[in-house]
């Protein structure tokens, strides 16, 4: 018997040793950050860039993608290609052509509507959380690989939205990263004054992955992820004071508060040490490997961009992407051995990036005289008998470049650094341009080369390079000196500083090819309107202007009747004349302004001392300003009677 149990145990060892010497372990490096975290270069981060990107959508007045490029999945789709259901059977054409009936892209652009999500979502390619998938028994394909899966979305995202499902259970939408359709449920509309406090208020991040969050009264709210923002309310020694706003379903947009915990958040941004970097790192390593953020794991893409978002670093959510996302090194021409000495030589660990196809990752320094790389894969590719398979790894890692050279069956091609096509030497993406003035007019279509471009193929010089006074600014200014002072929509009313007069400088060209060139083409322009009191107002139809002033009159109708007096017994809209005592033509000759109840107002030419006084409560005056209407009250030399349109003085307008 003994005989018999020696012969076996020498059999398992010969069968195990003979098996590891076949399939030897595929992670050959110990997975432990603070062993690859060592020089860490010093980084300067320009807070405006990420924060540009993070508010895109709400800085855009549409969807700039093309109808038919942003209906792309409408047509991919229809074709009869094979695609399989989560039940492993094909998908029948017919109920896909019901999927794309849904999508109503001929209301494309019509709704335009700002909004945040309030809780991690999913971009779809098509209105359905229902996965296409391809043929399972190809390598690669089947689960994970979703087709219409797009990107996993962090609470409290910005977006844009461009319209509706028919039955109005999705939208599409435009994000910071990509657009897409969203569950209408995994958003909140925002007013111009909610979107100005949440992008003004400072920031908090989460740095711990997957992380409870409670209401200030312990209730449950909902897990995030590594790289949501919060923001800030106040804080204590031990917890940040945040909100997030409530879905749809319960009828409101009103914000919850919510208590974090100062060991799972820190304020935006990091400082970028090894420190950090060790922390960040840990989180996210091992990681299950997620498709398009499947799941609520990342990819590739993902992991490289939640890990730089602490530290106020953007990135562009797929590979692609992120390989434009700085200065590009290619490999083109290299060998094996030439890439390696590259990266080497020329790569920033934990800055620089690594691109593959369809693939990146983070570089993350030399150890042991080779080029170590943290990335998020799902496997390598392997071959037997010639038939394609996987190794799977499925996992945030690092490795070296040669991941999976010790396996008999991953031929030398399929390795990282065969597949390596360059190196993003550092991202450094550029702020979002966009200018106020293409947002807020329809007709100026660019600013450029200090000229305004406009839709009938005429230009205006945008400055004039001129050195001014406060008089001669207000008499002479340039179009861009008309957007110097900042307007302080939603502040709170106080007697404003010496000179403090945001949009008081009017450039008279300007108004004159906005809203028309004399009296008579004005006139042609003007489209009346019925005030809350039922008389009839006339306002320039140009620029959307009589439009916005029409949601004005239909809030106002909502007021406390006490808030009436200040509304009955306007002044006034249209006017061709002058400003009292000067010589330049008043914003009311161009049917862009209106003065409400002159005895409950106030203005600066009728006190000889100049001491501010003000009657215009605040509810009223918020509510023209969420319409892009500046407030002469908010003046130096006050007009608290006067509204205007000038919706190129906001950050944003509803």
């Amino acid at each position: 018997m003994k005989t018999l149990h020696i012969a076996l145990s020498i059999f398992l060892l010969f069968l195990v040793v003979g098996c590891s010497s076949k399939h030897p372990k595929l992670l050959i490096y110990e997975q432990n950050a603070s062993l690859y975290i060592n020089k860490i270069e010093p980084l300067h981060v320009n807070e405006k860039n990420f924060k540009s990107r993070y508010f895109m959508p709400w800085s855009i007045e549409k969807i700039k993608i093309e109808k038919e490029k942003a209906s792309w999945a409408n047509f991919v789709f229809k074709k009869k290609d094979i695609y399989y259901a989560e039940n492993k059977l094909p998908w029948n054409l017919e109920d896909i052509k019901k999927i794309l009936k849904t999508t109503n892209f001929s209301k494309y652009n019509s709704k335009l509507l700002y909004a945040i999500t309030v809780k991690n979502a999913q971009i779809r390619n098509l209105p359905t959380l229902k996965p296409f998938y391809k043929k399972t028994s190809i390598a690669g394909e089947g689960f994970p690989f979703d087709y219409l899966q797009n990107s996993r979305i962090h609470v409290n995202t910005p977006v844009l939205i461009s319209h509706y499902t028919i039955d109005g259970s999705w939208a599409f939408v435009q994000t910071p990263f990509s657009s897409g359709w969203l569950p209408s449920h995994s958003f909140v509309l925002l007013d111009a004054k909610q979107r100005l406090e949440f992008k003004r208020s400072p920031k908090i991040v989460i740095t711990t992955d997957n992380t409870a969050l409670y209401t200030d009264k312990q209730q449950y709210l909902l897990h995030v992820k590594l790289g949501a923002l919060f923001p800030i309310i106040n804080e204590d020694e031990n917890f940040y004071y945040s909100y997030i706003y409530k879905d749809m379903f319960n009828q409101t947009n009103k914000a919850l508060h919510v208590t974090i915990p100062k060991a799972v958040a820190h304020t935006m941004p990091l400082v970028y040490n090894k420190e950090n970097l060790l922390h960040v790192s840990n989180e996210l390593l091992g990681e299950k490997y997620g498709w398009g953020g499947y799941l609520d794991n990342r990819d590739c893409s993902a992991f490289t961009k939640d890990f730089f978002t602490p530290f106020g670093l953007w990135l562009p959510r797929n590979s692609f992407g992120q390989k434009q996302s700085g200065e590009y090194i290619s490999f083109e021409g290299l060998n094996n051995e030439e890439k390696e000495k590259m990266i080497l030589s020329q790569g920033i660990a934990y800055l620089s990036l690594i691109y593959l196809q369809g693939h990146i990752m983070l570089y993350a320094g030399e150890f042991e005289g080779k080029a170590m790389v943290m990335h998020n894969t799902w496997g390598i590719k392997t071959y037997k008998d010639d038939v394609e398979s996987r190794a799977i790894v499925g996992k945030t890692i690092f490795s070296d470049l040669h991941l999976g050279e010790n396996q008999n069956n991953v031929p030398k091609e399929a390795l990282l650094i065969s597949k390596a096509k360059g190196i993003v030497i550092k991202p450094d993406m550029p702020s979002f341009v966009y200018h106020n003035l293409t947002k807020a007019y329809p007709s100026i279509e660019k600013v450029e080369n200090n000229l305004l471009y406009f839709d009938d193929n005429t230009t205006l010089e945008y400055h004039d390079y001129v050195q001014k006074d406060f008089q001669t600014m207000i008499e002479h200014p340039s179009i861009k000196d008309t957007l110097r002072v900042r307007y302080p929509a939603f502040a709170e009313i106080t007697a404003p500083q010496k000179n403090f007069d945001p949009g008081r400088f009017r450039n008279e060209a300007l108004l004159k090819k906005l809203y028309g060139k004399n009296e008579q083409e004005i006139k042609q322009n003007l489209v009346p309107i019925s005030w809350i009191d039922g008389s009839t107002l006339f306002f320039n139809k140009k620029q959307n202007a009589s439009v916005q002033l029409e949601k004005v009159i239909t809030e106002l109708k909502k007021l406390p009747q006490e808030d009436k007096k200040y509304l009955e017994n306007i002044s006034g809209t249209f006017t061709y004349r002058n400003i009292a005592g000067t010589k330049r033509l008043s914003p009311h000759s161009f049917g862009i302004s209106i003065d409400i109840n002159v005895k409950n107002s106030a203005y600066w030419r009728w006190d000889k001392n100049l001491v501010y006084k003000n009657k215009i409560p605040k509810e009223i005056v918020e509510i023209f300003e969420k319409y892009g209407f500046i407030w002469g009250g908010r003046w130096y030399h006050y007009d608290t009677m006067h509204f205007e349109y000038r919706p190129e003085l906001f950050d944003t307008i509803d």
